[in-house]
């Protein structure tokens, strides 16, 4: 890189942009590359891709200032051929100055950070999405790119429950052998009874009692209701 080019911007694609695209790359490489078609596989504003993406691949090499995508393209998408892709971005893009100095940005991350915020001025949020970027060229590992998520559908996982509910409960229905030894005898006796878990019963009392009742009137009435419930007891 030349030296007047020291105090030049860096790409600050955002990784889940670089691995996105990669990705929509592999499924099929686009003709043109244009803010639309980045707004649209990015999931974002027009404007905001014209502006924080579009320069940045036309600056990796990925596709040309009409938005064709260059030979580059093809090769970054390949597994095979990433790393070597990476490598002469970093020769290409970024001085010898910084690649030497910052080996490791990844664990480096507050050296690198200083280094892009001297040369370029800029603040610590586009510092970071600088060494993003850089530490992603470093390390040139295709494995990193994130997996997919799988989302479980609602109706499956409720579905899901539902059984495991009602397998629970099937378990509580079935019989229980319950095996019991008497001591005391000649022979010891084993016995199975057979017992079976019931229903649980809940009893929900709501006591209406008039605003003019006097305490004797509420004593007796629970007086009476204690009567009656527990008089099993």
């Amino acid at each position: 890189m030349a030296e007047s080019d020291a105090t030049k911007n860096y790409p600050m694609l955002p990784i889940s942009h670089w691995w996105t695209l990669r990705k929509k790359f592999r499924q099929s490489l686009p003709g043109i590359v244009t803010d639309s078609y980045l707004a649209t596989v990015l999931n974002m504003d027009v404007n905001s891709a014209r502006a924080n993406v579009l320069p940045f691949l036309k600056t990796l090499g990925i596709i040309d200032s009409e938005g064709k995508p260059l030979p580059r393209a093809k090769l970054w998408r390949d597994d095979e051929h990433y790393a070597e892709v990476c490598k002469a971005i970093l020769k290409e893009v970024y001085p010898e100055e910084l690649i030497s100095a910052v080996t490791d940005p990844v664990n480096e991350k507050v050296k690198a950070r200083r280094w892009f915020a001297q040369q370029t001025g800029v603040g610590e949020a586009a510092s970071n999405r600088m060494v993003s970027l850089y530490s992603v060229l470093v390390e040139a590992d295709a494995s990193k790119e994130p997996e997919e998520k799988k989302n479980v559908p609602k109706a499956s996982a409720s579905k899901a429950a539902a059984k495991s509910q009602k397998r629970v409960q099937g378990l509580s229905d079935k019989p229980v052998a319950v095996e019991s030894d008497k001591s005391g005898q000649g022979n010891s006796e084993k016995r199975h009874s057979t017992l079976k878990r019931g229903p649980d019963v809940n009893i929900n009392l709501q006591i209406h009692i008039s605003s003019d009742a006097s305490p004797d009137q509420i004593e007796q009435i629970f007086s009476s209701m204690s009567k009656h419930l527990y008089k099993n007891a």
